[in-house]
């Protein structure tokens, strides 16, 4: 995939822009790109202005619990990928995908970071011990699942308040039509 300098991302917007090229599959053929990288860009000129066509890629580790947050709120608020993605600053939205689909198949574990080496079992060396005792399995499961559970309540008081807004708005709209 080419890289783009910012000057000629921005170039590309401001044509987009302007409207007279006849739209993005006119601009897209006229520079020789797919037109969904154009797209792209408009999405992100969009969300973020021209300071958002230059961020770098990141080679983040996103805990299971933020993931599964991020899952969480997608369902919640009926979210397209892209929207999610933008709202929690991610890549973007096949970042999202990718952890659903694992999470659907294998549950919390899926959405494990299993990325560089495998931990070393440092039980069997010399070193000092901690005093510290390891959770055994059943237990960090609970404490997942607290967790989760923590996080869904959470979500539920969000909701909630919200709908209660909502419908004290629609009461005082009701009233200012009676009069």
């Amino acid at each position: 995939m080419p890289k783009y300098t910012k000057k000629f991302k921005i170039k590309l917007i401001r044509e987009y822009l302007s409207g007279k090229k006849g739209g993005q599959p006119a601009l897209a053929n006229k520079y020789n790109i797919p037109e969904s990288t154009l797209e792209n860009r408009v999405n992100k000129y969009k969300s973020g202005g021209f300071d958002n066509l230059s961020k770098k890629l990141k080679n983040n580790k996103y805990t299971s619990e933020f993931k599964l947050s991020v899952i969480q709120y997608r369902q919640i608020n009926n979210t397209s990928l892209r929207e999610t993605a933008e709202h929690f600053s991610l890549v973007n939205g096949s970042m999202v995908y990718r952890w659903e689909k694992s999470y659907q198949q294998r549950g919390l574990s899926g959405l494990e970071d299993n990325r560089g080496r495998p931990k070393k079992d440092m039980t069997k060396s010399n070193k000092k011990q901690k005093n510290n005792t390891p959770i055994n399995e059943s237990e960090r499961e609970e404490l997942i699942r607290l967790r989760e559970e923590n996080r869904l309540l959470k979500m539920k008081i969000i909701y909630e308040k919200k709908l209660q807004a909502l419908l004290l708005e629609e009461e005082a709209e009701a009233r200012k039509r009676q009069r």
